[in-house]
């Protein structure tokens, strides 16, 4: 999968499983994400995933993709933090240093995906 910001253009690593395809399946897919609680960018998808199978974590990691069931949210952090009581499914990891440039993003910032 690629993300692209900026007309930069950053490869993800993604972990196997039905998440991770049924996010491949609404591909290529251009997103505006908010900036929340000052470590990630989210935003709703336009159609419900599948998490069967996927890992879930409280703790979160600067440069990776997670998901979040309860409002169907695609989440690109920029920060390491534990968000305990939330638990959110990993979609894979973002190469290049993202976390960087998004730390200095704005309120929003918009991204393509695609595979």
């Amino acid at each position: 999968m690629e993300l692209v910001l900026n007309g930069q253009e950053y490869s993800v690593r993604t972990e196997a499983g039905s998440l991770t395809s049924s996010i491949e399946g609404m591909l290529p897919l251009t997103l505006k994400l908010s900036r929340s609680a000052d470590h990630e960018y989210y935003t709703s998808l336009p159609q419900t995933v599948s998490v069967d199978g996927a890992e879930s974590t409280s703790h979160v990691k600067a440069g990776w993709i997670y998901y979040f069931k309860d409002w169907n949210a695609f989440a690109l952090n920029f920060k390491e933090t534990d968000i305990a009581p939330y638990k959110v499914y990993v979609i894979g990891e973002v190469s290049g240093g993202i976390e960087r440039i998004l730390d200095e993003c704005g309120q929003s910032i918009e991204v393509t995906i695609r595979k």
